[in-house]
């Protein structure tokens, strides 16, 4: 007898699995509803039951990526919290770096998703910040956690790299970015960023500081 393997069925989950996979291997320029349905081997058409169009499906890779995030924990306090979140966001993100335009430009928009955005909230809330302010701290952090990850592992194609030859500058019109040129090679990205996580998490705290704790 012919054996026959039968696939799983469609589901919105197997559809954003099949795009992020699509994304980390190709691009994020490479997601279609026709590349999509050949990689799960079905018709184009038949993913609109389960994803109404493009900018759900990117949404879904937003949510997806998210979806890796270790459980938030409680912490000692929330300065150790947006620590932690801050970390695990970036590590997420350094895994899949061709998702990085989604998280730089497209707001958090599933549940799945937002439910992320509201364990952030909630320890500034908790910390005394105010709404507008837990807002205005909650952006500060994606930007630079999101900002910092696209600056140092965001891929770029060959033809598109640029190397500015500093040392060859004029030691005289540009003596500091020469002598910053020296050290280039061996400068630690990732100590970059805990310096700039800690600039951050202490710029909040003097912020909070100046004004009486506010009533949740």
């Amino acid at each position: 007898m012919k054996s026959t393997t039968r696939r799983p069925p469609l589901s919105r989950e197997r559809i954003l699995r099949a795009a992020l996979d699509i994304v980390d291997e190709e691009g994020l320029e490479a997601i279609s509803m026709r590349r999509l349905g050949q990689a799960l081997g079905v018709e184009a058409m038949s993913l609109y039951n389960h994803v109404p169009n493009k900018a759900a499906i990117l949404d879904g890779v937003f949510e997806a990526v998210l979806a890796e995030l270790p459980a938030a924990k409680p912490e000692a306090s929330w300065q150790a919290f947006v620590r932690a979140r801050s970390r695990a966001l970036r590590s997420v993100l350094r895994a899949h770096p061709d998702t990085l335009p989604l998280f730089a430009t497209r707001p958090a928009v599933t549940p799945a998703s937002i439910h992320h955005v509201e364990t952030v909230l909630e320890a500034l809330r908790g910390a005394g910040f105010e709404v507008d302010e837990a807002l205005s701290a909650l952006q500060v952090m994606m930007a630079f956690v999101v900002g910092h990850t696209v600056a140092t592992h965001a891929p770029t194609r060959p033809d598109e790299e640029s190397h500015p030859a500093y040392l060859q500058l004029s030691e005289e019109a540009f003596p500091r970015v020469r002598e910053l040129a020296r050290v280039l090679e061996r400068h630690d990205v990732e100590a970059e960023f805990e310096f700039g996580l800690e600039a951050m998490v202490s710029g909040l705290e003097a912020h909070r500081k100046r004004r009486p704790p506010a009533r949740r």
